[in-house]
């Protein structure tokens, strides 16, 4: 099993591009493909020309890049859920935009990413996402906790708020604050000293016991039972 797995992890994402401007296209297909983990299949200017295209070649990720001036327009997430529903969606967004981070989460949306944050931060987030993670940064979280926002992540969330199961082991509950501090399964079973697959196991006893389904709701949990504290913010 864990063969397998590893199987997956060589293989490349496979990322497509939307973005308005030519140049920006061009350097996000540069960028992305001189990471040997990443294959860029197309990069395009229109969502018309993304949702035909996405329906023959089935990426892994879309990147969307959003101008100051389109950070509304998301409703074609929609669209191309419908078109391609395993396809998984990542925003580059300006910190300028008027784009509803709240609303896009629910429309799908497994990533947002600002400009402002280097290359390194944005392939990170892409191939997080590409294995079913979810890239948020904190002010987002901070955000949807004092909204008291059930995420409804792609539709999948099947929870109306959260309460505190005294049925979680401790060993759950150690799982339970890693995923609130943003880990990833693989850094899950260094700390732990326990292997992937039973890292894998324990969440999907977690995601029973709370009626989540997704690793979005599972930190949000934690925040809001205090398992885990939200970092000072630095001025």
């Amino acid at each position: 099993m864990d063969t397998f797995y590893n199987n997956i992890s060589r293989r490349k994402t496979k990322v497509m591009v939307l973005a308005t401007y030519n140049l920006v296209r061009n350097y996000l297909r540069l960028l992305l493909e001189s990471d040997r983990s990443l294959s860029v299949l197309d990069a395009v200017g229109t969502t018309a020309e993304l949702i035909e295209k996405i329906s023959r070649s089935a990426p892994d990720v879309v990147l969307i890049c959003l101008a100051t001036e389109e950070g509304e327009d998301i409703s074609a997430i929609t669209e191309l859920r419908q078109v391609a529903p395993q396809t998984k969606v990542v925003i580059l967004s300006s910190p300028d935009s008027s784009l509803d981070q709240s609303a896009a989460l629910k429309l799908g949306v497994m990533g947002i990413v600002g400009t402002n944050q280097n290359a390194r931060i944005l392939t990170r987030a892409i191939k997080q996402v590409s294995e079913g993670e979810v890239w948020l940064n904190q002010k987002l979280i901070e955000r949807l906790l004092n909204n008291n926002f059930s995420a409804d992540v792609g539709g999948k969330s099947k929870s109306k708020g959260f309460f505190k199961d005294d049925s979680l082991t401790n060993r759950e509950l150690e799982v339970v604050e890693t995923i609130g501090l943003g880990m990833k399964n693989k850094d899950i079973s260094k700390k732990l000293f326990i292997s992937e697959a039973t890292v894998r196991h324990h969440l999907s006893s977690i995601y029973s016991k709370l009626n989540v389904e997704d690793r979005l709701n599972l930190a949000i949990y934690a925040y809001q039972q205090k398992i885990v504290t939200p970092p000072s913010r630095t001025v």
